[in-house]
């Protein structure tokens, strides 16, 4: 394909998303990168244990179309920040390794709810059933039921974080339990002491970011027995997972403080989905100021993310932004 041949391909990918969002352009294209990109991961672990064939690169497409650049807004993003095809494919090909993340997180989320409900059950705390869910809480206080805010989803996702995993060896076959018993229930007193009581399924939501950030890539999940041996724990030539966490935290310190107070305004707006006039009018500006003050502070951001935030962490690290760009503000919006 020639270079002209790229700027009229975006050109079109561009066309197409002014008109209808997701065109068969850009849908060919994610099919594309999910097939170059879905097999170079194993099917027992990110395919069900299915072979990976037409059908499903097209359910992994669909996955990443609908989850991600749909449900999570990326493609307002991608479209935000792309200046060539090449911009594109590269973000695309993010979204579908993220969807491909995603798809190996439940089978440990879930075994990890599974030790939590057996815990939940002695003292000190307590579980009610609330229609089809579980409430968790200290026996001696609680509290009313109630879903969490997306603040309170954030502050609980911080907490839950300071709680020390087990570190993985890059030489292990399996993935070990994540946390042993005893940091495992210090991790749900500290969720619950922070919010005075959580459902089940906040706490699922907790544990998939949580997990996400966690995962080596090699490893197959087995979140297993609460018997850990040494060689599960630690390993000479790994990194400490913390070190990514306090490097990925760095970089987004640094950006937020690069920031004007319009540039978080604009950052923290259009996180909460509000549209361009709506933040022109806040900031007694043009809607074509903010779209392309818009366009520098999001091409920023993904830079950072692109350069500093391995894609394990980007979830958590999306959070943590919208978090700090907020406190650099001195309101929530």
């Amino acid at each position: 394909m020639t270079p002209q041949d790229h700027r009229s391909s975006f050109a079109d990918l561009s066309r197409e998303y002014e008109t209808v969002t997701i065109g068969p352009l850009l849908w060919a294209l994610t099919v594309e990168l999910a097939g170059m990109i879905g097999h170079r991961y194993r099917p027992a672990e990110y395919n069900g244990g299915s072979p990976w064939d037409k059908n499903s690169i097209e359910e992994l497409a669909q996955q990443t179309a609908v989850d991600l650049l749909i449900g999570e807004g990326q493609i307002d993003y991608i479209f935000t920040v792309a200046d060539s095809i090449e911009d594109v494919r590269r973000l695309l090909t993010h979204n579908v390794k993220r969807a491909l993340w995603r798809r190996r997180s439940p089978t440990l989320v879930d075994r990890l709810m599974a030790r939590v409900r057996e815990m939940a059950s002695q003292s000190p705390f307590a579980i009610e059933q609330v229609g089809a869910q579980r409430w968790i809480t200290i026996a001696a206080d609680p509290g009313d039921p109630r879903e969490l805010s997306d603040a309170e989803l954030r502050g609980a996702v911080a907490v839950a974080h300071r709680v020390p995993r087990l570190i993985e060896s890059e030489t292990a076959e399996r993935a070990s339990m994540v946390y042993s018993p005893s940091t495992l229930r210090e991790l749900l007193n500290s969720v619950i002491r922070e919010i005075g009581g959580i459902f089940d399924r906040d706490l699922e939501r907790i544990f998939k970011v949580l997990v996400t950030s966690w995962l080596p890539a090699s490893l197959v999940l087995d979140e297993g027995s609460d018997s850990v041996s040494t060689g599960s724990i630690a390993s000479s030539t790994r990194v400490e997972e913390g070190i990514e966490h306090q490097e990925m935290e760095s970089a987004l310190q640094d950006l937020v403080g690069s920031m004007t107070n319009e540039d978080l305004t604009v950052f923290v707006c259009k996180a909460q989905g509000l549209s361009d006039s709506a933040v022109a009018e806040r900031l007694g500006r043009s809607r074509r100021w903010v779209a392309d003050r818009k366009k520098v502070v999001l091409s920023r951001t993904d830079k950072v993310f692109a350069d500093s935030v391995p894609v394990p962490l980007q979830d958590l690290a999306a959070a943590r932004l919208v978090e700090i760009t907020s406190e650099a503000l001195g309101e929530s919006l």
